[in-house]
């Protein structure tokens, strides 16, 4: 994904993950809690890699439009105009068996959706767009590097199983 993330775009998705970890912050504090927003924000992670198709069409579509958003909202709020982009990153590449565990990993993501009750789906929601969204900038995708390795090693263990080997 070669679209860049403006500094007001990353002020959105910067606001929603403090939202998702203030209300984690309030409650119990339990590790689970953070499951639905945390799931989405690999999920969103994920499909920035996945270029030509239509996960990546979908992580450029929200990286443009939270730009759009930022820019609205900043300038809005506080008058200032022309913040810039930000530094492109890339977390690395899919193999295409790591591929296939993405597309596995969606349609498990999609019965975990439909399943979720309203306050889970929008953690998700948010997890989702911020991965798309902040997965552009250099340093969060340096920090999320492991993502193309975990799905790469998903992948080619589920291959070696369907091959025939003992375990992954």
């Amino acid at each position: 994904m070669n679209t860049p993330l403006t500094i007001a775009g990353a002020a959105v998705s910067v606001a929603i993950l403090i939202i998702n970890v203030r209300s984690w912050w309030k409650g119990n504090r339990e590790l689970k809690a953070l499951i639905p927003y945390g799931g989405g924000l690999v999920t969103g992670a994920s499909w920035t890699l996945c270029l030509g198709g239509l996960f990546g069409w979908v992580a450029v579509q929200a990286v443009e439009a939270n730009n759009k958003v930022g820019d609205k909202a900043v300038t809005g709020a506080t008058g200032v105009t022309g913040g810039g982009t930000l530094a492109h990153g890339s977390m690395g590449a899919l193999t295409y068996p790591g591929a296939c565990a993405v597309l596995i990993a969606a349609v498990v993501g999609a019965i975990v959706w439909k399943a979720a009750g309203k306050t889970d789906k929008k953690r998700m929601l948010g997890g989702v767009l911020s991965g798309l969204t902040l997965c552009a900038t250099a340093g969060f995708a340096q920090v999320m590097q492991w993502v193309p390795e975990l799905y790469n090693a998903l992948g080619a263990g589920g291959v070696n199983v369907l091959n025939g080997a003992v375990a992954l």
